[in-house]
């Protein structure tokens, strides 16, 4: 990715050492140059290139708590007194990151410190994803176990198939409503309520004695309380982290794939020595609850938002409109981006629940197929900081399609010749260090290829609206599997989780293309601009060395825009950092 024009994009930013994206969605004037003035501060001012630099970390990092509260902003009367009565434009000229950082009781500008009690909020949300997704990472040993034991009577395959379905649908689908309750009731009184959900649904699973009890505990209660509790903590982190968030968040990443290697491997031993699941349940039910009950203890907003409540209907209304706006589903790039999270997810859900099974079926013991569910999660839990960082350095749409080519040469390339305990080893550390590629990359694409404004639904679209077909994989996974194939019943589930990244490929490639485009856009508007200036000073532009290299860029990019397959292949593997 080392090209002219990827070093190009620093030199135009003007400013020495920020990451820059090819969209600049969120300048609220040339490169951030506005000042970043404090509504109703002190007086105090920041130099311009801090101004610059704050502007474009802000930008390079924006996450869902921001867009939380920018659609929370209420401006301070002093910024009112800015303008003329009644004029709003004092409000809308404010750079967004003002409209997220400024004290709603004082109407200052109050900076995350990048550090301090919030490396505390680090390893509470951490705790979290440990004991959330990473719990369910082990429903992979549970499902090997339920598979080769009759523990339900009248139980097939697909009704354990369908409940691992339920856990995810519901753990993907619910967090925009769940944002919508933390806003309405608070910040912790949600993740209370989920933790209540995650101590019932493990505990009475344990005790579960027919079919649908299962469905609604291991399945239902268990979603719900995932998506109750993680969903507020994902928010906490961008409150305390600006120039360090994106280390911050790679951390707290950490949690899904250390929790799966912890449960996994503890859930397997707890089979073996009880001889059924209903202590591995109950010991899931004890560490989840105590574990989330001291992350909620400790963890807590750097600025608090302050919930609505149930008095104004109107308010309530206006949250579910700001959520789930009518216009998301217009937008190319958001429904390239929730296709591109869908079929990965499905790919993704296919390998941890398979996995176990798999092993099961290739002749390994209940030990060894859960040491492999745990290696795949503690692979997890290395790759998906990683990622990040990758996203940072070489681009978020690039990683986004490099780690998706990745996963499915290893799904095709790999699985298939994979036959023994440590060939099978090897394959789960590689697939490990990619495969969450969707999780870690979803919400960074919105944030570089939406509008602020639109990020909130865009996220809440992304998240909704496939997770009905989140309850499908590993059932299509089990009504795959083909028995007349003893040495490998897996077969064709193994072509279907390949194809599944496959259809993620194409459409990853497609956004790429809208990226390379959108990126090209804004540096000819660029070009055009400083051609006109000078214009201004020198009517001979082409006479002038500066104004030929100009129109020779400006040349190439018109050229890059040009309609056909060529030219849309052409933008596909143009080398540019987006």
């Amino acid at each position: 990715m080392a090209s002219s024009d990827v070093s190009s994009v620093s030199s135009e930013s003007g400013v020495s050492g920020i990451s820059t994206r090819s969209s600049s969605k969120f300048d609220d004037a040339e490169a951030g140059v506005r000042p970043l003035q404090a509504a109703a501060s002190h007086g105090s001012q920041l130099s311009l290139d801090t101004q610059a630099s704050l502007e474009h970390q802000f930008e390079h990092n924006f996450d869902l708590d921001d867009a939380v509260r920018m659609s929370s902003y209420r401006p301070h009367s002093s910024v009112l007194a800015n303008g003329p009565p009644g004029d709003s434009r004092a409000v809308e000229d404010l750079p967004k990151i003002n409209k997220v950082f400024t004290d709603a009781t004082t109407g200052e500008l109050s900076l995350p410190p990048d550090g301090g009690y919030g490396w505390v909020c680090c390893l509470c949300v951490t705790l979290v994803m440990f004991s959330t997704w990473g719990s369910n990472c082990a429903f992979g040993v549970f499902l090997a176990y339920y598979l080769n034991n009759n523990v339900f009577a009248g139980a097939s395959k697909y009704d354990y198939a369908l409940i691992a379905g339920i856990t995810v649908c519901l753990g993907q689908g619910l967090p925009p409503f769940v944002i919508i309750c933390m806003q309405i009731f608070g910040f912790k009184a949600p993740m209370l309520l989920g933790t209540v959900f995650l101590l019932l649904g493990f505990i009475l699973a344990s005790f579960s004695t027919k079919l649908w009890q299962l469905y609604l505990t291991q399945g239902v209660l268990v979603g719900m309380g995932m998506s109750f509790v993680y969903a507020p903590a994902t928010t906490v982190l961008p409150g305390w982290f600006l120039r360090k968030r994106s280390f911050a968040l790679g951390i707290s990443l950490i949690g899904t794939g250390a929790g799966g290697v912890t449960y996994s491997l503890a859930v397997g031993q707890l089979i073996q020595e009880t001889k059924d699941q209903r202590w591995a349940l109950r010991m899931l039910g004890i560490a989840c609850t105590l574990t989330c009950l001291v992350a909620i203890a400790v963890i807590r907003q750097r600025v608090k938002l302050e919930p609505i409540g149930l008095k104004d209907p109107s308010l309530v209304k206006e949250k579910f409109i700001n959520m789930f706006s009518p216009r998301i589903p217009r937008m190319m790039a958001v429904n390239l981006i929730a296709a591109w999270f869908l079929f990965a997810l499905f790919g993704y859900n296919l390998m941890i629940f398979t996995i176990s099974p798999y092993a099961i079926a290739k002749g390994l013991t209940t030990h060894q197929s859960s040491s492999l569910s745990a290696i795949l999660n503690g692979a997890q839990s290395v790759g998906r900081p990683l990622m990040g960082l990758m996203g940072d350095k070489v681009g978020r749409t690039n990683t986004a399609t490099l780690l998706t080519l990745l996963n499915m040469i290893l799904l095709f390339g790999f699985w298939f010749p994979a036959h023994t305990y440590v060939q099978l080893i090897v394959f789960s550390i590689c697939l490990g260090l990619c495969m969450g590629v969707a999780n870690v990359m979803s919400t960074v694409l919105v944030a570089d290829l939406v509008d602020a404004s639109d990020f909130l639904p865009s996220w809440a679209y992304i998240n909704s609206v496939g997770s009905p077909l989140l309850l499908l994989p590993e059932v299509i996974a089990q009504l795959l599997t083909d028995e007349s194939h003893p040495s490998n019943p897996y077969v064709h589930t193994q072509i279907f989780a390949g194809m599944c990244f496959v259809g993620a490929l194409l459409l990853v490639l497609a956004l790429r293309e809208y990226a390379v485009k959108k990126a090209i856009n804004e540096r000819l508007s660029r070009k055009s601009q400083q051609i006109k200036k000078l214009e201004l000073s020198a009517p001979e532009v082409e006479e002038l060395e500066e104004g030929k290299d100009l129109l020779r860029q400006e040349s190439k990019y018109r050229n890059l825009l040009g309609g056909g397959p060529c030219k849309y292949v052409v933008r596909v593997l143009y080398p540019m950092n987006v």
